[in-house]
């Protein structure tokens, strides 16, 4: 606590008349007065603490006021919220094409029909089970046929006097595996589009199932082109070049298993490489 002292006139001080002792009058603010008669003078004893109190009341006071100048209007809250919701709906209250795509209307839906998250799971789960049985039932049947399967392709190279070997016990056994497998893929293609198409087409509206047919039928149909392709006239130029290449140098020993990874790896790609015409097709004429 400092005393300042301050020289005031003595016709501003009150007279005390009766008083020949200097006397001490406390406040609840923690100002205090110390007067004497004599002199004249009168001090004046002020809390530092008072001070910073004031400081500390000034400094709210100006955030407070920088508060309310910064806080933002029922106006700028409204515009954010319109940005934000104007992809689900136009400004005339009508649901946007965001909206509309992900909730259509009933009349749009001629299959929909109300099932639970467990029941879609089950038909989901029946429909793998089923596409799974198709496939597995067209690798048996394929295996039952493996060695015809091996002669008809072989038959590209056979012809230019290329000799297959079995260079590991067990070799061939496995390589009818892999060629059973991948036609029984490709033979079962057909009911795993089915399943699919099944499952998705009670969501899709009239106007989406117009594109549904073309787009199965065209992708199905490039897929087998490229496969049959690759068979008749890909395959066949490839082995050719590598056979003539070789020619004179070295003898054309092949192993059973490399040569059918080539040509069905070779026949796989080109079909899903066909499906860039379709691709390409579909952008330009629909979207």
């Amino acid at each position: 606590m400092g005393l300042i002292s301050a020289s005031v006139p003595m016709n501003i001080v009150p007279q005390f008349g009766s008083l020949r002792t200097p006397i001490r009058v406390g406040n609840p603010s923690g100002l205090s007065f110390l007067r004497k008669r004599n002199n004249g003078f009168v001090c004046f004893a002020v809390d530092d603490e008072l001070r910073q109190k004031q400081q500390d009341l000034s400094t709210t006071a100006t955030g407070l006021g920088s508060a309310l100048e910064e806080r933002p209007g029922n106006t700028d809250l409204f515009e954010s919220t319109t940005e934000e919701t104007q992809g689900n709906f136009r400004q005339d209250g009508e649901p946007g094409p965001i909206y509309n795509f992900l909730y259509p209307d009933k009349e749009l839906l001629p299959d929909d029909k109300e099932m639970s998250i467990f029941d879609h799971l089950e038909e989901l789960r029946q429909r793998i089970f089923v596409s799974v049985l198709a496939v597995g039932a067209s690798i048996l049947g394929c295996f039952a046929f493996s060695k015809e399967l091996i002669m008809i392709l072989e038959a590209p190279v056979k012809s230019q006097g290329v000799r297959f070997l079995q260079l590991a016990p067990g070799e061939f056994f496995f390589t009818t595996l892999k060629v059973s497998g991948y036609c029984g893929l490709l033979l079962g293609i057909p009911v795993i589009l089915y399943e699919i198409i099944a499952f998705v087409l009670p969501g899709l509206t009239k106007a989406e199932r117009r594109f549904l047919g073309p787009i199965v039928l065209g992708s199905s149909v490039l897929f087998y082109a490229g496969i049959t392709f690759s068979y008749l006239v890909l395959t066949p130029a490839a082995l050719n070049f590598f056979v003539t290449y070789a020619e004179g140098a070295v003898e054309s020993l092949w192993s059973i298993d490399q040569y059918f990874e080539f040509v069905l790896v070779l026949m796989f790609s080109t079909g899903l490489s066909f499906q860039v015409i379709f691709s390409s097709w579909f952008y330009s004429s629909f979207l």
